[in-house]
């Protein structure tokens, strides 16, 4: 089917996309936003250094603030001390009546805020943060865990245990889990929580690219009904034959984005954690996880296939949709069944990504709406492994992709040449029996 004719569509509908403002500008934001944002994050890290904070401490046990601290004795990177901690004690005035001047203090910028340690923390296990603000939270997190071990020391040390040594024993006891995954030809080192995250990202990517991709050529099928280009184009060729064009032509623009961050996804996943720890981010646990980030090349080549399948699938109803309606606003209502599939795929896909060998994730990616995402979801949880059913999923969706387009292409071939007339389901049924 792909004669000169169908050619010259494909061609028509790729470069006038392609050089299109929007679509050069929309293939150039993403590399751009996520750059500026890792960038954005260091300069910022780099302009915006925080400065020494002091903070009134009020320890109504009389034992908890010399540890609490030297359990927070960090420095900034210009080697200042990161917190100043100053003892207040009530001597003769009520609590009340020196939290009122520690507020007013406060106000008078003398400290950032008090950390107020009641007597009775140990039996309530309750102390109390003030400050001019309370964005901070790893801040309060970090205090919250220093007073937290001094009262664990204190209930240790009421039942008579030694509660040191018992923290040592605990701190030695403190497992690390190193995951691997189980293959024919031995074990992959895999980390989990990466893992999940690229394929959750990769799958997010498959259904926006499928959802986006499948409306533009609702859009395009719209537009050329409407200003009567169609009746000039099919007296050249045949509809079928206009709307494989079609198909494959914005086919053709997707993977053309898809190329260009996919190249980018490549090499922050290779090389984004060496590049941030290079410019100064501090290890933890998102970096951890950053280095454990791994796209091979045949993951990505699986990620452009099943998105061409997926599109493919999806495109066909959105052709026929936009065969239908003679305005975009009409379309909505046929739509959204077609955009719920695909929402729903990647839903079913969140719990597959932890249970990928489940019954139900091997017949939920065996369905053709579903397959795109959920199979590729299965395969970037299993790689370097194939996941059951793999093979016959493609077989399914293949077919079911020939034979919805033999079903919805005599749609399109009556649909196209329909003005003014309030589209329906019903109505399109009469035109599937059309010869």
């Amino acid at each position: 089917m792909l004669n000169k004719k169908v050619i010259a569509v494909i061609q028509r509908e790729y470069v006038t996309r392609v050089r299109t403002k929007g679509f050069i500008i929309g293939t150039i934001l993403f590399p751009l936003i996520i750059t500026l944002i890792f960038s954005g994050v260091y300069l910022f890290g780099k302009f915006f250094q925080p400065s020494t904070r002091k903070y009134a401490i009020i320890d109504e046990t009389g034992v908890i603030f010399a540890e609490f601290a030297a359990n927070l004795s960090d420095t900034l990177k210009t080697g200042e001390p990161k917190f100043i901690f100053e003892e207040l004690k009530p001597n003769g005035e009520s609590r009340d009546e020196l939290i009122k001047e520690l507020q007013k203090d406060i106000n008078n910028k003398k400290y950032h805020g008090y950390v107020l340690i009641p007597a009775d923390i140990v039996e309530n296990r309750t102390a109390y943060y003030a400050a001019r603000n309370v964005g901070d939270f790893e801040e309060q997190r970090s205090f919250s865990r220093a007073i937290s071990r001094q009262v664990a020391n204190l209930r240790l040390a009421k039942k008579g245990y030694p509660a040191e040594e018992i923290r040592d024993e605990i701190n030695q006891g403190w497992v690390n889990m190193v995951s691997a995954q189980v293959t024919e030809k031995g074990e992959v080192s895999k980390n989990s929580a990466s893992n999940y995250l690229m394929t959750y990202l990769l799958s997010y990517f498959l259904m926006i690219f499928i959802m986006t991709y499948g409306q533009s050529v609702t859009r395009s099928v719209i537009e050329e009904k409407s200003q009567r280009i169609t009746e000039t184009i099919i007296s050249t060729i045949k509809p079928g034959e206009l709307m494989l064009g079609k198909l494959i032509g914005i086919s053709f623009t997707g993977v053309t984005q898809l190329a260009v961050f996919g190249g980018f996804i490549f090499i922050v996943a290779h090389y984004g954690a060496s590049l941030l720890t290079q410019a100064g981010l501090p290890q933890g646990e998102f970096m951890s996880i950053m280095e454990n980030l791994h796209l091979s090349i045949p993951m990505l080549l699986f990620f452009l296939f099943f998105f061409l399948m997926g599109y493919a699938i999806f495109a066909i109803l959105f052709a026929g949709v936009g065969a239908m309606v003679n305005t975009e606003e009409e379309g909505q209502q046929f739509l959204l069944p077609n955009i719920m599939l695909n929402i729903v795929g990647f839903f079913i896909m969140i719990s597959v990504a932890k249970n990928p060998d489940t019954p139900a994730a091997f017949w939920a990616s065996l369905f053709p709406f579903f397959t795109p995402v959920v199979m590729f979801c299965r395969i970037a949880v299993s790689d370097p492994v194939m996941p059951s059913g793999a093979y016959l999923s493609v077989a399914i969706l293949a077919a079911s992709i020939f034979f919805l387009f033999k079903l919805v292409s005599r749609i399109y071939r009556v649909g196209i040449l329909m003005y003014g007339k309030k589209p329906s389901l019903k109505e399109a049924f009469k035109w599937l029996r059309y010869k």
